[in-house]
């Protein structure tokens, strides 16, 4: 009887404890598809945020046109800036990409140059990273029937979405 249990206890102690590689293998494969899924779900999310953060800022700008824009001036601004509607912070007219509502939009060597001469006001390097990406201004408005002193009848107010159609607001008197 002291043979066979003296038998056991030394078959015991030469299996070894730890893992197969096969579990190790089907371990690290759980974790790469976790994390590729983990990469996409932020990805969408950054995208998402952007979306919703160029809504906002048409709307903003939609309603400061139609309450108080439209009804101190009877007309639309020729041109969409800060100093059209002061009643909107400065900051929405700045879209994801770095492109400013109003501003020209200048060529990915313009760019470089300010940069350069040191000449680069805040946002260049993003707008510059945008340019070189092929990407361009997500905000545009687009006045109608203008006369000349730069007063419009009606506007289209359009932001470029990523995951959806482009977001439109359009001049409610014509």
């Amino acid at each position: 009887m002291f043979g066979i249990i003296a038998v056991m206890s030394s078959h015991k102690k030469s299996q070894q404890s730890g893992f197969t590689v096969i579990e190790l293998v089907f371990v690290g494969a759980v974790l790469a598809v976790a994390g590729v899924l983990a990469y996409i779900q932020m990805n969408n999310l950054g995208i998402t945020s952007d979306d919703l953060q160029r809504k906002t800022a048409v709307n903003a700008m939609y309603y400061a046109l139609e309450e108080v824009y439209y009804k101190e001036n009877q007309s639309y601004p020729a041109t969409l800036t800060t100093e059209s509607i002061p009643s909107v912070d400065p900051a929405l007219f700045t879209d994801p990409d770095g492109f400013i509502l109003g501003k020209e939009v200048l060529s990915e060597s313009e760019l470089k140059k300010l940069l350069e001469d040191g000449d680069a006001e805040e946002g260049l390097q993003q707008r510059l990273a945008s340019v070189s990406l092929g990407k361009g201004p997500n905000y545009h408005y687009d006045a109608t029937n203008c006369d000349n002193k730069g007063q419009c009848k009606s506007y289209v107010l359009r932001a470029d979405l990523q995951n959806e159609e482009q977001y439109v607001k359009k001049s409610r008197h014509n």
